[in-house]
């Protein structure tokens, strides 16, 4: 539901007016200035994400947000390269990431990001509009699980595993028990980056986008 919008005080003027705007929306709504510090938040932001406005204004994104990638890998630091100067025209795409609540929770969230008009990329680099979009890898489990490793439209016959090595057999049992790569990487003596190169194969021996379909594609076999 849309609602009111918390804006730096310090932002005025024509930005400010856009920010107003852009946070009139069912989604979460943040704005980031060129230092990653956040400058605007709405309550639908709030409400996803857990955190009033008065904890986050100021406060760098990366700290809040904390955004992993399909694999479990940080996408969310000061040096995110979304910060930097782009193009007049420039366009981000939209992804999909793994985010945390104020509560330690784990969401599946879509994210579009809306650059700024040149004349006010000054003053606000990024506008995030966030949404959750799935289960987490944790609750997609326990529902195919529920199930009783079926769901409706999916070929008892996939065979799509069967092409996986031993290895990453291994790393996708451990994420079907909800570990993520540093904690596959401590059980298996292995490095981060080797982890996060087995799951890269994994996902795309199976042909799926995220670790949450993969891990769903294995409890239904299983």
């Amino acid at each position: 539901m849309a609602g009111f919008t918390t804006i730096d005080p310090q932002v005025q003027g024509p930005l400010a007016e856009l920010l107003e705007v852009l946070g009139r929306t069912g989604d979460a709504m943040v704005a980031i200035d060129g230092s990653f510090g956040i400058i605007a938040w709405n309550e639908a932001a709030t409400e996803l994400l857990g955190y009033p406005a008065d904890e986050v204004l100021g406060r760098s994104c990366h700290e809040i947000l904390c955004w992993r990638d399909r694999c479990g890998d940080a996408v969310c630091s000061g040096l995110c390269p979304a910060a930097e100067p782009g193009e007049p025209d420039e366009v981000v795409d939209a992804a999909e990431v793994l985010g945390r609540s104020a509560s330690g929770k784990t969401l599946w969230l879509s994210a579009s990001t809306i650059v700024p008009p040149l004349e006010l990329r000054g003053e606000c680099r990024l506008v995030h509009l966030i949404r959750e979009v799935a289960f987490p890898p944790e609750l997609e489990r326990v529902i195919v699980e529920r199930l009783g490793g079926s769901s409706p439209g999916t070929d008892a016959g996939d065979d799509r595993l069967d092409v996986l090595t031993p290895r990453e057999r291994e790393v996708l049992q451990l994420l079907t028990e909800g570990l993520d790569g540093a904690a596959i990487a401590e059980r298996l003596f292995l490095s981060q980056a080797t982890v996060r190169n087995h799951i890269q194969h994994i996902l795309a021996k199976l042909g799926v986008h995220s670790r949450v379909e993969a891990v769903a594609l294995a409890l239904r076999r299983s």
